[in-house]
């Protein structure tokens, strides 16, 4: 199924057990990718909160059956921002490492994300120590998110001459319409023609993670875009596409989620109520053709 659950929220501003009601919920729809990070959600609570959640639901299912997906690298060193964070050296990695396995009550991680790039470490560093713990069975897969165009190119030329793990994932902001040109999303990185050819030329099999898809509900009818998104091409687009869904008599969120997906991303769903999952994994759990 090509679509995963988002769990930022998970043990701050969505309750533990309703965040239990939607993970079961997301796997008997058939999902299995349960995405996190150790810094969710630093913003709301200190940071490992999601992770924390995750793991204590994980120790009543069958391991081998859920795909967990976190990140490492973007954890405020104050807790509050951007400005410090705990980085992507070594030893960052190794002691970062260990405490997501803690919180998620498991003994390996399917994909783990550089969260966002460390410039001041090198890359051959970074990259060095998460392919080790590749070789040592602690995690399956790698993946990127938030890096730039010229970082990814530096970084698949460093794989090749070094023989280490490929990436095999690449994380990055996505929706069926773009902010404005110039619109400052912080750390965030959109995905672009340049960054997905670049990601497709080196691995075709790359799995594209699209998050953020559907702009925190702005796509439903009582909802407004953001401003980085305000503009008339956008209102137009998301009417198009409200219209469209109520042809079908479904939601805009799953018609959004569902066109994602047709360009060959994965997108991220994230709420706190199951019914609302239900409607946006409405085109992924079932037969029904738009």
């Amino acid at each position: 199924m090509n679509i995963g659950l988002g769990t930022a929220g998970f043990g701050t501003s969505i309750p533990e057990s309703q965040a239990y009601e939607i993970m079961s919920t997301f796997v008997e729809c058939g999902g299995t990718i349960i995405d996190t990070a150790n810094n969710y959600a630093f913003w709301a609570g200190k940071g490992g909160e999601s992770e924390i959640v995750i793991g204590n639901w994980l120790r009543t299912k069958n391991r081998e059956q859920i795909e967990v997906h976190t990140k490492i690298g973007a954890q405020p060193l104050d807790g509050k921002n951007f400005d410090t964070v705990e980085g992507l050296s070594k030893a960052s990695i190794e002691s970062a490492v260990e405490a997501c396995l803690k919180r998620l009550s498991t003994t390996y991680i399917d994909v783990l994300y550089a969260h966002i790039d460390d410039i001041s470490t090198p890359l051959l560093e970074t990259w060095s120590a998460l392919s080790s713990l590749v070789r040592y069975g602690v995690v399956k897969r790698l993946g990127i998110s938030n890096f730039l165009l010229s970082r990814i190119s530096e970084l698949q030329n460093i794989i090749n001459i070094h023989g280490l793990t490929p990436v095999s994932y690449a994380q990055y902001r996505h929706t069926i319409i773009e902010p404005h040109k110039g619109a400052d999303l912080g750390v965030q990185i959109c995905f672009n023609a340049e960054i997905i050819s670049v990601l497709r030329k080196e691995n075709p099999n790359i799995k594209l993670v699209a998050y953020s898809p559907l702009l925190d509900g702005a796509f439903e009818l009582s909802r407004t875009l953001p401003d980085s998104y305000d503009s008339e091409a956008n209102k137009y687009i998301v009417k198009k596409i409200r219209e469209e869904a109520r042809s079908y008599g479904i939601s805009p969120s799953a018609l959004v989620l569902k066109k994602i997906s047709d360009e060959g991303l994965m997108p991220l769903t994230m709420t706190g109520k199951v019914d609302r999952l239900k409607g946006n994994m409405q085109l992924f759990c079932n037969s029904q053709q738009v």
